[in-house]
């Protein structure tokens, strides 16, 4: 395997700012704990993390993300938002665009996003996101975007609890791919999604992540605690909710959840 170049996002064009400063380690019990513990240390926005290895890594909800050394991409980004709190979810939205963006280029037409955090090619799961938040005297004091993608990893090495619900890259293209270019592609549409979303809010942002949706027009679950609710996934509101409409036409607004796509009877 490859291993990912800090020379390459080096020379990335000027005007980036995502990844300066950049911290490449070679092994690190989370990504989103060190981009954590850099924030709180005082690191300006754009900073990134990466390693070639999790020891701990996690998903959403505390779950385990598979983080195998020097095949996947296991990336995290220091932002420091000037948004409501309430604003910050958005975030993972907006990241989700940004990765099916990036990977586009390597499997055009088959990428899709599942919502809140999934990235998916071929309805298997390619990458997961998870966004972290920490606040000073009521407003944001910085938000962790972290981001896990399956690159060059093998159906055989994955863990066989997800096997057939996960992918590559490899296992997509036949062929394996450059790490370090994928990052700095990701890095880029995080940026210009992100300022954009600074500009004019997430409703400028929401074009972008509708046409990679997996979920629209199809009956699905989503579970939230102790709560479930089910409906047609019929698109997006202006503040990233989830719309399902029931079949009585009525319509209602999920904030939170794991989406499940309901089979045909």
């Amino acid at each position: 395997m490859t291993p990912l170049n800090g020379k390459t996002f080096q020379n990335m064009p000027a005007g980036g700012r995502f990844g300066r400063p950049l911290h490449l380690f070679g092994s690190v019990e989370s990504t989103n704990l060190a981009a954590l513990k850099l924030a709180a240390a005082g690191a300006p926005e754009g900073t990134a993390v990466i390693a070639e290895e999790q020891t701990a890594g996690r998903g959403r909800l505390n779950r385990t993300w598979q983080s195998p050394p020097g095949c996947n991409l296991y990336l995290s980004l220091v932002l420091r938002p000037a948004v409501e709190p309430a604003a910050a979810p958005q975030l993972t939205l907006l990241a989700g665009a940004a990765v099916a963006k990036a990977l586009n280029r390597w499997c055009p037409g088959i990428v899709g996003v599942k919502w809140p955090n999934d990235v998916l090619i071929r309805d298997r799961k390619v990458c997961g996101i998870l966004t972290e938040l920490r606040l000073s005297g009521g407003g944001i004091s910085s938000v962790i975007v972290g981001i896990g993608v399956n690159v060059n990893i093998r159906r055989e090495e994955l863990d066989p609890a997800f096997r057939d619900a996960a992918t590559s890259l490899l296992e997509e293209t036949g062929t394996e791919t450059d790490r370090t270019a994928v990052a700095a592609a990701l890095l880029e549409e995080l940026e210009n999604l992100y300022d954009l979303w600074i500009r004019e809010g997430f409703e400028a942002v929401r074009p972008h992540w509708l046409p990679y949706s997996v979920l629209t027009g199809k009956r699905i679950r989503v579970a939230f605690q102790d709560e479930v609710e089910e409906g047609t996934a019929v698109g997006l509101d202006e503040d990233g909710a989830l719309i399902l409409e029931e079949p009585t036409g009525a319509r209602k607004r999920v904030l939170a959840g794991d989406a499940t796509i309901l089979k045909e009877s």
